[in-house]
């Protein structure tokens, strides 16, 4: 009984699957690396992306000198996998998460963002009885309108009260360009990230003035990665899911030479007309946000829609797909596909060669 796909083919894999294309990875991987050596920027991938320490050690074998994460649970499982650089580019707020971030600096340098003068308190508290230490990037909103304080005065401001609160270790800075990722035109978004990381910039520049520690200057996503890591200034970027080069990355934010790596592989269960197939996945299995999926290796057939469980193909004429055949849709998005399933089937030359479990899936707290 083989209780393990490692070694078979990928043809042979149950499905839904979720795939990885490792010589494409591998690629991407190059790619956004190289990129950032070149530049003398750091790189701090993402881990929403791929949820899963097995990859995180991939990436800092690249090259990358930790992660970043959304969750304190998702850092908690990425410590407990061996890596020791983490930054949870969310708020951590609620005195069960400030305990657990407090305790994580046991483990791991684990450092966390904050916006406002009430996050302070409670983690500086919770690590000061644990006798540990947290480090600290002020948040500034470069035009998302999300989190972040309003300007880099008030940053300047907020970082001076990080200073002085015990049990906080002040690093430097965050901010994040998404409002920029999926201008099309390529001058206008170059403008657009040059304003927005000019903010950032101008923060970076008071502090110093201020005598403010800003070693981190922390920014960027996989969808402007190649025009970011040009800012002389910041010093890391957060750029994760790149390296798998879903639809929404290549389509909708234009990112340049990444292959697609990430595919979920599906059945062929019904033919209702000539022109008309139906794959057993959908919105349980694959993410349509901000970009349709495709078929791989048939370009002109289309995902005509998604239901819970039943993907709808229009067929382009002449195509021959057949109930009981495998095909492989790279999907609009690869963090909300991730999400979806529970492990990874890693694969080269149409065999399987490790099974990635994505142990952050689900961490929400």
């Amino acid at each position: 009984m083989q209780l393990s796909p490692i070694g078979l083919p990928v043809a042979e894999m149950d499905t839904p699957a979720l795939l990885i294309d490792l010589d494409h990875m591998d690629q991407n991987i190059g790619r956004m690396a190289g990129h950032l050596r070149e530049r003398g920027v750091a790189w701090r991938p993402h881990a929403k992306a791929f949820k899963c320490p097995a990859v995180a050690h991939l990436l800092r074998r690249a090259g990358a000198i930790g992660v970043t994460v959304a969750k304190v649970s998702e850092a908690e499982v990425m410590a407990a996998g061996g890596i020791d650089d983490i930054l949870i580019a969310h708020l951590v707020v609620g005195s069960s998460k400030v305990a657990r971030l407090a305790a994580l600096q046991l483990m791991a340098d684990v450092k966390a963002t904050v916006d406002h003068v009430d996050h302070l308190e409670p983690i500086g508290r919770a690590a000061s009885a644990l006798g540990t230490t947290v480090g600290i990037l002020v948040d500034l909103d470069l035009g998302l309108n999300r989190t972040g304080v309003a300007t880099p005065e008030a940053a300047v401001e907020l970082a001076r009260l990080v200073d002085r609160t015990p049990g906080l270790r002040l690093e430097g800075l965050m901010g994040y360009e998404g409002h920029t990722l999926m201008i099309a035109e390529p001058e206008a978004k170059r403008a657009a990230i040059a304003g927005a990381i000019g903010r950032l910039l101008e923060a970076r520049d008071l502090f110093v003035a201020s005598g403010l520690n800003c070693r981190i200057v922390s920014a960027g996503g996989s969808g402007s990665y190649q025009y970011t890591a040009d800012f002389r200034g910041v010093t890391e970027l957060q750029a994760g899911g790149g390296i798998f080069a879903c639809r929404y990355y290549t389509e909708a934010c234009g990112v340049a030479g990444h292959r697609a790596a990430i595919s979920v592989l599906a059945t062929v269960v019904s033919r209702p007309t000539a022109d008309r197939a139906i794959l057993d996945i959908g919105l349980k299995s694959i993410s349509a946000h901000k970009a349709v999926p495709v078929l791989r290796d048939h370009p002109d057939c289309t995902v005509a829609g998604l239901s819970a469980e039943h993907a709808v193909i229009t067929l382009a004429p002449g195509a021959d797909l057949k109930i009981g055949d495998k095909v492989h849709v790279i999907p609009g998005y690869s963090d909300f596909t991730f999400v979806l399933h529970d492990r990874a089937l890693a694969h080269r030359d149409g065999r399987v060669v490790a099974v990635w479990e994505l142990l952050g899936r689900g961490r929400l707290q």
